[in-house]
């Protein structure tokens, strides 16, 4: 069989397993990812992946199961470069999440300076928590963790993490409160 008809074989098995399995890959993503934007953005980066590597997956078996494994890697490779973000310092909230603050401090939310500042003053806050308070704000703000998930994850109790939330929230509102007063 020739080579180009090969590929043509395994796009097509690779596109109907897609089909097929698009709905089960999806929420694999999203139960894995912070927003349903992210989970298909890294649905959609995995079947283009495969499908420009046609010529090495040929004798695929099974293209659902490296699907769900290319799905999987695109999120671990997601929590990698965030995780390493934060290492550096860097926060990656939510743009949604910015606004509400921006409006709730009362600035202008066009007003791209106060933004950056707001997105400094917050790392920094969240840099200056116990390392236990901020672990769980990360994880629900920034992975999109819920508390079930955060416990299995931790071994440590649902009431354990909600009260270092209430704390952490306590001091982060102060920290903000601050910056603003500083203002």
């Amino acid at each position: 069989m020739s080579a180009s008809k090969e590929a043509a074989e395994g796009r097509a098995r690779l596109e109907a397993a897609y089909r097929k399995d698009r709905e089960s890959l999806l929420s694999l993503a999203a139960r894995m990812s912070r927003s349903l934007q992210e989970a298909e953005d890294v649905l959609q980066d995995a079947v283009a992946s495969a499908l420009s590597r046609l010529d090495l997956l040929a004798e695929l078996e099974n293209p659902s199961g490296y699907l769900a494994a290319a799905v999987r890697n695109r999120i671990f490779d997601l929590w990698r470069r965030a995780r390493t973000r934060r290492a550096a310092g860097e926060v990656d909230l939510a743009e949604e999440t910015i606004d509400e603050i921006v409006q709730a401090v009362g600035l202008d939310p066009a007003d791209a300076a106060a933004r950056a500042e707001l997105s400094d003053a917050l790392a920094e806050a969240i840099a200056d928590l116990p390392p236990e308070q901020s672990a769980v704000i990360e994880a629900q703000a920034l992975e999109g963790l819920g508390f079930r998930e955060l416990a299995e994850r931790t071994g440590t109790s649902i009431d354990t993490l909600m009260a270092r939330k209430r704390y952490a929230i306590a001091k982060l509102a102060r920290a903000l409160k601050d910056w603003i007063d500083e203002d």
